[in-house]
């Protein structure tokens, strides 16, 4: 396990060398592993989650499977992507629109919640499918 509910990760982007899982997500924390861009209004459900701690600067990578990853079951898997690049087809065909957001950098970020119920495998995406864009990169968190 590299996490709580996260039992492994595999990252393909640029950053690979320093992105890994972050455990007990909180108001305070860095969000990503290259800026200084802090959690500030987590959803209470997500605090104490799991998440990727990802290369802000990979969001302009394009990679059908930037992120692979293993989740235990009976958790909850967070998308936070940021609506000023189109939803990736990925995003839209494996998650749902769940209620609130949280902000990244002064953005609202808009969530995508999915339920596992056993034991799986995930295969992540690019940022978008689209031009590629200034936006913040998507943040992957893994709850309870």
């Amino acid at each position: 396990m590299v996490g709580r509910f996260i039992k492994t990760m595999n990252y393909s982007g640029p950053g690979a060398s320093i992105v890994h899982v972050e455990t007990n997500a909180a108001n305070g924390r860095n969000v990503y592993v290259d800026r200084d861009y802090r959690f500030t209004d987590l959803p209470e459900r997500l605090a104490g989650a799991d998440w990727v701690q990802v290369a802000d600067i990979d969001q302009r990578y394009s990679a059908v499977d930037l992120i692979e990853m293993a989740v235990s079951a009976k958790t909850m898997v967070t998308i936070a992507h940021d609506p000023r690049v189109p939803a990736p087809g990925w995003l839209t065909k494996q998650f749902q629109p769940s209620e609130g957001s949280m902000t990244v950098n002064g953005q609202p970020m808009r969530l995508y919640s999915r339920r596992i119920d056993a034991d799986q495998s995930l295969t992540l995406g690019s940022n978008t499918e689209d031009t590629p864009r200034d936006a913040n990169m998507y943040v992957v968190l893994v709850s309870p």
